[in-house]
């Protein structure tokens, strides 16, 4: 899916905080630049972030909330290919969108370095938060 005019999202990320801190330290590095401007700005880190143990669970939402970032053209696809493969070792869902309030939801599960469209899934495993595939039968 392509973007237009002007970008909006919010990501979200969820590990262990050592290996979110290689993902925060990714997403500063300038990697995205041939994306837009990445800035510390859109980091959200949950209250218990800086107490969390490295192996312990914690949340970081990515968003720029309502500052549009200006685009010509933003090609999803290649950014999630980015996005996913660095964040690989953590559950990432989320939301891409434009001025014209197009839209694309992702989910991208632990150890998974791509992404799938989240409106094919729709299913909710009973002791998970996590998403599973349109695809996969209940057991009996």
């Amino acid at each position: 899916m392509t973007l237009y005019d002007e970008l909006y999202f919010e990501i979200t990320a969820i590990g262990p905080k050592s290996e979110m801190k290689n993902f925060i330290s990714y997403l500063k590095s300038g990697e995205l630049d041939e994306f837009f401007e990445f800035s510390e700005d859109y980091i959200n880190y949950e209250d218990d972030y800086p107490t969390a143990t490295p192996g312990q669970e914690v949340t970081v939402t990515i968003t720029n909330d309502d500052w549009g970032i200006e685009i010509d053209e933003f090609h999803t696809d290649e950014f999630l290919e980015v996005i996913c493969k660095a964040g690989r070792r953590l559950y990432l869902k989320g939301s891409l969108f434009d001025v014209d309030d197009e839209e694309y939801s992702f989910v991208s599960d632990v150890g998974d370095a791509y992404y799938m469209n989240a409106r094919l899934v729709h299913s909710y495993n009973e002791d998970s938060d996590k998403p599973q595939e349109d695809d996969e039968d209940d057991e009996d």
